[in-house]
């Protein structure tokens, strides 16, 4: 059996016993009809049939196209395959949000344009679609990809073009900086801190100034593309 399939969300068998990752660390009481519940999602999600029965498609979609735009790899999208709460309510699966410390490509990437250029389309570390189902299984399905890309222009175009994240950035930061200034336990410096800052706002202007151009498809939108044709991506 595979290492960790469960918390990939993986179908093994119809035993909830074969999934220990899953009720082991549950945070509710998981009864019995519960736990049938959830295995029987993920054997429909196993399926990619009548996913609208065993997932909540749209949150989901809505979960993945924020974690793949902040290029947050300390998750699900990475081999580590964590950082989530799985929740279940009538059948249906989504997942929740947990632990963004890592994101905008502070995980797993060797360089700034790796961070800056993350596919949108394949969007794995040290994993695959293969081994991520839950975002394989919707990924396949062109209704749902078209929706997940809408999410990914409604950040790039509207959060971020519209100056919305830039302006919380700068507003966090003027509530922060007077205690970063005087922190006696600071690890980086307050100047470093300050190039910190303004090297955020670029990095969120530049992804998604990729994540448009991998959108219409003048930057590849995969990995293998990617690496065929580096010109086209954001410097």
């Amino acid at each position: 059996k595979e290492e960790n399939a469960d918390v990939a969300l993986k179908y093994i068998d119809g035993d909830p016993d074969s999934y220990p990752n899953i009720f082991e660390n549950a945070k509710f009481k998981a009864s019995e009809a519960d736990r049938e519940r959830l295995v029987e999602a993920l054997r429909v999600l196993s399926t990619g049939e009548n996913l609208e029965s065993a997932v909540d498609v749209d949150e989901v979609l809505r979960y993945f196209a924020a974690n793949v735009f902040l290029v947050n790899l300390d998750s699900y999208l990475s081999n580590l395959k964590h950082n989530y709460y799985l929740y279940e309510e009538d059948g249906r699966l989504s997942m929740l949000p947990w632990d963004y410390n890592l994101s905008f490509g502070a995980h797993q990437l060797r360089s700034a344009s790796d961070a800056v250029n993350f596919p949108i389309d394949d969007p794995y570390s040290g994993t695959s679609a293969e081994k991520s189902p839950i975002l394989q299984k919707l990924l396949e399905v062109e209704e749902y990809r078209a929706r997940y890309h809408g999410y990914l222009r409604q950040i790039a175009e509207d959060y971020v073009g519209g100056g919305r994240l830039t302006d919380t950035i700068e507003r966090v930061s003027r509530l922060i900086s007077p205690h970063v200034q005087t922190d006696a336990t600071a690890l980086y410096s307050y100047e470093e801190y300050e190039t910190a800052v303004v090297n955020l706002k670029l990095y969120v202007l530049l992804r998604a100034e990729s994540v448009l151009g991998q959108l219409d498809g003048s930057i590849p939108s995969t990995g293998e593309g990617q690496k065929a044709d580096p010109s086209a991506l954001v410097d």
